[in-house]
């Protein structure tokens, strides 16, 4: 599934963006959040994240301003470019979910949604 999300955003334009950089969409609230909070909510190291947010504020996903409150700290905001990746983002997951929905049914969709997400909270506990 994860290559014909790609696959897809491709076609509707998104080209500079990795799989993975929607994880750190989807983990900015929308007053924003800090470096180490997003990092901590993607699983990786604080200099990985200050990576990917540099690439993602070079494309016009994400804008970084200084913390109102701590000097140290860069509040790390979506643009609007960023917030349209991301909904078409949903979108594109439906559309796919839907087109597997359409092959297999909706009773076996419904059980694999129903067993993945049993696999998924037991070995990541921390996710339910």
């Amino acid at each position: 599934m994860d290559c014909r999300i790609v696959e897809k955003l491709q076609q509707k334009g998104y080209n500079n963006f990795k799989l993975g950089d929607l994880v750190v969409f989807i983990n900015i609230q929308p007053e924003g959040i800090i470096n180490n909070e997003l990092a901590k909510k993607a699983r990786i190291t604080k200099q990985a994240m200050s990576k990917v947010v540099k690439y993602l504020e070079s494309e016009g996903y994400i804008s970084t301003t200084k913390h109102a409150v701590d000097n140290r700290a860069i509040l790390i905001s979506l643009t609007d470019n960023g917030k349209k990746l991301l909904i078409a983002a949903f979108e594109t997951f439906e559309e796919i979910q839907a087109e597997y929905t359409a092959i297999i049914g909706d009773s076996d969709a419904a059980a694999l949604r129903q067993v993945l997400g049993k696999l998924l909270f037991s070995l990541h506990p921390e996710l339910a």
